[in-house]
């Protein structure tokens, strides 16, 4: 736990009450009182402009400094809070930047002061403080999508997510799962021949044959197996699908020829291992 002074004046309010001196010299007879050794000393002084406006608030430097280097259970040591803020909204935004380290305020003219006790006051400006966080969470997220679905339609690479099974991450890069891709080509094949989700499960079943959770095949996990396009080179991301750049191991005839027998359409590709047109 680390102790820190922080006083502030401008232009407007260099009067005998909270001027730098009467700051200094109020806190130092504190911190003898209470037998604390500061750590550091920061100050915003003189300011000029308009010193109630929040963008002012926001980017004195003494302030900045002070709050980029507290850690869990510092304290910060003022004369009167209006030295750290003079609006509800300064006060909502720098509270939270405290909150989120875990340090707090110890204002002398207000001895039992702490910015963790609750406002209904900042009940407002904390909910609109939230939904822009959230808003920009969501533009960050939005960014991403973006970024790997452009990826994904300039590069044909799977630009995310968890590999089907028959497949697995190596390097970043999409590779055959060999002690799987087997167990995948048998599905398909078995299932031309039994025609039916049921006694493929059964067969799966008495094959000894598990998903990647190790559970036993259930109709729909095979379902999607034999539905998935991924087998024979074609990457989806976003809706967009593209021609990918992994190896297959399932020729388009095979899954053309399971796509009919479901209902379902087929896709043209070329030969196993070539891209589509």
């Amino acid at each position: 736990m680390a102790y820190y002074e922080y006083k502030r004046v401008s232009t407007k309010s260099q009067t005998e009450k909270y001027g730098l001196e009467v700051q200094a010299d109020e806190i130092k007879k504190y911190c003898a009182e209470k037998n604390i050794d500061l750590s550091g000393e920061y100050t915003d002084g003189g300011i000029s402009g308009a010193t109630d406006d929040m963008d002012d608030e926001l980017t004195r430097p003494g302030l900045n400094e002070l709050l980029s280097i507290l850690q869990k259970g510092d304290k910060i040591i003022v004369l009167n809070t209006s030295r750290l803020w003079r609006n509800d909204t300064s006060k909502v935004i720098i509270r939270r930047e405290l909150m989120k380290v875990g340090a707090d305020v110890i204002s002398i003219e207000q001895p039992t002061y702490s910015i963790y006790s609750k406002d209904p006051n900042d009940f407002l400006i904390n909910s609109i403080l939230e939904i822009l966080d959230m808003y920009d969470k969501m533009l960050i997220v939005r960014k991403l999508y973006n970024g790997r679905r452009v990826k994904a339609v300039k590069a044909g690479a799977k630009a995310c997510g968890s590999a089907p099974i028959g497949y697995k991450w190596h390097d970043r890069e999409i590779e055959i799962d060999i002690e799987k891709f087997e167990i995948v080509i048998d599905i398909f094949v078995s299932y031309v021949n039994l025609r039916s989700l049921t006694r493929l499960a059964e067969y799966c079943k008495g094959k000894g044959y598990k998903s990647l959770q190790g559970n036993d095949f259930s109709k729909q996990a095979l379902k999607h197996i034999l539905t998935n396009d991924f087998y024979v080179g074609i990457s989806t991301f976003g809706g967009v699908k593209s021609n990918g750049t992994q190896p297959t191991f399932i020729t388009a005839d095979l899954f053309n020829e399971v796509q009919e027998l479901m209902g379902k359409p087929t896709v043209k590709v070329r030969n196993m291992n070539e891209r589509m047109e």
